[in-house]
């Protein structure tokens, strides 16, 4: 992969929107206590300057501290004590009426560093899987929109690289784990699925059927694939078995399939079909079975699900009465259907995935002729802006596992 320039097709910009979370500090991934952020202070650093802003940044960019100053540090509920080189971090972690620990980060930048410090953090205080080490992948369009490719950058908005050379349309990725991802390539003549080695970086055509391969999803193994197809001159859904190299249809109707997600257990798939007259939300079995239509209250139409492993929720784009399209959250452990609205700025919201920690969510906002990444806390409704006057489109952030 090949770290991209900055050129016009993307000018980076941060801003943070109000930092609030819970109060506990250990757990399941779960909501807790509203009053706020534990308080979290730098007690003493030797190092570099910039590594330590870099830490800080990123403290404060996970939603899960309340970062103090020098002054207020040695007060702090959670206090560090870090030492080592730009690329070799150890802190020694206090927390109020917990015993003390030690944790490190290593990597080739001092950011790498730092993102490994913070998720070992997080590891240790709330059992968040992962967070900053993972990557988001986008798709990023010429400025006359006759070509696509899909890119990834950091949860900071930084290091972006380019994925795919294709000078085509790159679009739709999708991971199934952290070392592998699917995509859609429309060559000129053919929709094909292609699979992405991202530790090897190797790509390779797994779904080339005549006709349509979109809307691909790889299984948390990586051995199962889900997608829409259009044998039979009708778009459904299937799954294909790349092991075997067996394929299996799981719907056979005249409405259309698409967008396929995996339960958090593998053995479900969340899907949007126009079956009812609009784009809705339906759940099948991989093994096959007779699909159920969830009955988002309040929804004229809803698409673009994904579903956390770790909280067992969906999110989804919503289209209101209003015509808007604003991103919801449906907690599939319960029986009420009823969608939590998570942003209710102005612009329409699209294209939701989660976050490996099963709170935050990576999304789109159109404004005008742009359309920008930004980061959503589900649990308090706020926001933070990764890119500005980009012309961004369906990020996907790769899992802890």
């Amino acid at each position: 992969m090949r770290i991209l320039l900055i050129t016009t097709c993307l000018f980076l910009a941060i801003s943070s929107g109000a930092l609030q979370a819970q109060n506990a500090l250990s757990g399941e991934v779960t909501k807790r206590d509203t009053r706020g952020n534990p308080s979290l202070g730098i007690v003493s650093f030797s190092g570099d300057a910039s590594t330590r802003q870099i830490l800080e940044r990123t403290l404060q960019r996970t939603d899960w501290f309340r970062v103090v100053g020098t002054d207020q540090a040695a007060r702090a509920q959670i206090q560090l004590k870090v030492s080592g080189s730009p690329q070799n971090l150890v802190a020694n972690v206090v927390v109020s009426g917990k015993a003390p620990f030690t944790i490190s980060g290593t990597g080739e930048t001092e950011q790498d560093a730092v993102f490994q410090l913070v998720d070992a953090l997080l590891k240790q205080l709330f059992k968040v899987p992962a967070l900053c080490t993972r990557p988001i992948a986008y798709v990023c369009s010429s400025s006359s929109s006759t070509t696509k490719e899909i890119f990834l950058c950091n949860i900071n908005g930084t290091n972006h690289q380019r994925l795919t050379h294709n000078n085509r349309i790159s679009t739709e990725p999708s991971w199934g784990h952290s070392r592998a991802l699917v995509y859609t390539h429309n060559s000129g003549t053919s929709l094909n699925i292609v699979l992405v080695d991202i530790a090897n970086d190797r790509q390779r055509v797994v779904s080339s059927a005549r006709g349509l391969n979109s809307s691909a999803t790889l299984s948390r193994n990586g051995r199962l694939l889900a997608l829409s197809m259009s044998l039979g001159k009708q778009v459904d859904l299937y799954i294909v078995d790349l092991a075997k190299g067996e394929r299996t249809r799981l719907t056979q109707d005249r409405s259309v399939e698409s967008s396929p997600v995996f339960s958090p257990d593998g053995m479900e798939l969340c899907y949007v079909s126009d079956q009812s007259g609009r784009a809705q939300l339906y759940v099948i079995p991989v093994a096959g079975g007779s699909p159920r239509r969830i009955a988002t209250q309040g929804a004229r139409e809803c698409v673009s699900p994904d579903w956390s492993p770790v909280s067992n929720q969906l999110c989804f784009s919503m289209r209101t009465s209003s015509g808007q399209y604003v991103i919801a959250t449906l907690d599939m452990k319960k029986t009420d259907t009823t969608p939590v609205i998570i942003t209710e700025a102005a612009g329409n919201w699209e294209a939701p995935s989660w976050a490996p920690d099963g709170r935050h969510i990576v999304c789109t906002r159109q404004s005008g002729k742009n359309q920008d990444l930004y980061i959503i806390d589900s649990w308090y409704h706020t926001f933070q802006q990764l890119t500005k006057d980009a012309r961004v489109s369906l990020p996907a952030w790769a899992p802890a596992y």
